[in-house]
């Protein structure tokens, strides 16, 4: 005789919601979306990016340092003064919400801490007027000296020209002198002829 084994249904469903249920996870693709780029203009790259500064240096014949007996060829010789670098300055004015408010804040006209190249330069320029200006102030010296003596110079002149006037003036009154003495003494001897000579008693017999 068989003895049937009867359980419960929820008993049932107890039992398998027991086993394990193995899923596999499977990886949805991301579409990546392919935008074409945009050329930027030369004028609107340097408001980007600088670009590297170049520099070309001649050199001429010069001996080998390692080796005495070598002697490099005249030739030129370039290098990067100044990488490519971003331009971290913006030049359109930022709207920054302030609460209630909108302030505009403009970064290129707010004065930045100075670079210590920068200051360098500067200095440089300060120094490269001062000495264009001490070189100004001697040359307007030397042009108010050179002028003075320019007008002694004239001075000179003209009081030469005039001691030579005097003296021709002198030359000629005395030479007019002489030419009326001389006219007098003319008319003197033609006004008075020059007498005979008296005789003397012991020639009158003769």
């Amino acid at each position: 005789m068989k003895y049937l084994l009867l359980l419960p249904l929820p008993l049932l469903s107890l039992v398998g919601c027991s086993t394990p249920s193995t899923r596999i996870a499977t990886a949805v693709p991301v579409q990546e979306s392919n935008v074409a780029g945009t050329a930027l203009d030369p004028q609107d790259t340097e408001n980007v990016r600088y670009d590297e500064s170049l520099k070309a240096y001649p050199v001429g014949r010069y001996q080998d340092p390692n080796n005495p007996y070598v002697m490099h060829e005249a030739h030129t010789i370039y290098r990067a003064e100044q990488p490519p670098a971003w331009n971290l300055n913006p030049n359109q004015p930022t709207a920054v919400p302030l609460g209630p408010t909108v302030a505009v804040a403009d970064t290129a006209k707010q004065t930045t801490v100075m670079s210590g190249e920068l200051e360098q330069k500067i200095a440089q320029q300060n120094q490269l007027l001062q000495a264009t200006a001490e070189q100004n102030d001697q040359l307007a010296q030397e042009l108010q000296t050179l002028k003075a003596e320019a007008d002694k110079a004239h001075d000179a002149v003209e009081a030469n020209a005039a001691l030579q006037q005097q003296v021709a003036d002198q030359q000629a009154a005395i030479q007019k002198l002489q030419q009326q003495a001389a006219a007098r003494a003319d008319d003197s001897s033609l006004s008075n002829p020059p007498k005979a000579p008296a005789k003397s008693w012991w020639s009158w017999g003769h």
